[in-house]
Parts: structure tokens; sequence; C-alpha cells
């Protein structure tokens, strides 16, 4: 992987974080339980399952490499990693 490769992919983690983290309150409202895919400040996909989101995010021909999945837990539930 090329360092060009690698800042891509650090710019789309940052952006999609920082989305994520900025909007968190909306986003548990509508998407609490469920895996969301974001890519540009845009949410593009949620599902249940982490794979239910990555077919979703292949149908509209969107490649995968430049999205953001992460798990919104429900209001009132804790994770730990």
């Amino acid at each position: 992987m090329t360092e060009q490769e690698i800042l891509k992919e650090f710019r789309i983690f940052e952006t999609g974080s920082s989305f994520i983290a900025k909007n968190f309150e909306i986003l548990q409202e509508k998407f609490g339980g469920k895996f969301v895919a974001v890519k540009e400040n845009n949410v593009l996909a949620s599902a249940n399952l982490f794979q239910e989101v990555l077919k979703q995010v292949n149908s509209i021909n969107v490649d995968q490499t430049e999205v953001i999945i992460q798990f919104i837990p429900a209001e009132g539930e804790i994770i730990l990693y």
C-alpha cells in the first residue's frame, strides 16, 4: 500500500468518524441499535447486521473502501471494547 493510499483511507476514516461524533444524538435517535455506512457526511445504508450494510453499499455501487461502517448503540446501551 502506498503512502497516498494510506492517507486516503485515513481521510475517509477521519471524515466519517467526525461526522458520526458530531451527529451522534441524531444518528442514535434514527439508527440506534443498527450499523450505519457513512460516506462524505451522508448515511448511505443502515441495517441490524454488518453484512446487510455491506450488501446495501454494494447494491448502490459504492466502493466499500470509501465508507466507514459503525455500530450506533441504542439509547441507554453501553458498548465495552
